[in-house]
This record gives C-alpha cells, structure tokens and sequence, in this order.
C-alpha cells in the first residue's frame, strides 16, 4: 500500500486517500457485477436477443415469443410440444408461460 514509509503529512493522506477510493471503486463495480450477472449462453437467442425468464411461484418461466426466439420455432410447434407434455405451462395474466428448464433441455437435446 505505502511504498515510501518516509512520506509526511498531505502526501501521506492523499495516497491514503488514493487507495480507499481505489477500493471503493473495485468494491462497486464487483457488486454491479453479482447484480447484473452476463447471460449464460443459453440464455441468448440465435438473433442475439438476450432473454431474461420470469419468476412465477420461484420457478423460471418464459414468454411464446421468448421461447419461439431461443427453440427457434414458431408458435403452431410450441403448441404442438405443449399438447404432448414436453413443455410444461402456466396461464399467468392471460399470458401463455412456459418453463424455463422444459426449454433448456429441448435446446440441449
């Protein structure tokens, strides 16, 4: 921290000062990062759209239109996937939902 232990008065608080601000700054931008973690792969759509699932009774669910973007298919073979049980669904708001982790393994397989 202090290279120079000889270093007097204002040049001793302002290399003080320099460090704690120095700190100060790493210490935010490390907490704006756990904030706004970067998008896992998986969570980008071949478009380059990045999606953000929402949370619905602490399960992660998706959009028709952000699952259309990352299946890259189109809403008829959505509903076809929901009539045969491979992605489950929930009615919010009159919004169509379907499960986030449904999704993620019809993308891995």
């Amino acid at each position: 921290m202090l290279k120079n232990k000889h270093i007097m008065g204002n040049d001793l608080l302002s290399t003080i000062e320099a460090e704690i601000e120095k700190r100060a700054k790493e210490m935010a931008e490390k907490m704006l990062r756990d904030m706004h973690p970067q998008p896992t792969p998986s969570d980008i759509a071949p478009n380059g759209e990045v999606i953000t699932p929402f949370l619905v009774g602490g399960k992660k669910f998706l959009t028709c239109s952000q699952t259309e973007a990352l299946t890259g298919v189109k809403y008829p073979a959505l509903w076809r996937w929901k009539k045969e049980g491979k992605l489950n669904y929930r009615k919010v708001g009159g919004r169509l939902l379907f499960l986030y982790d449904d999704v993620q393994r019809i993308i891995t397989d």
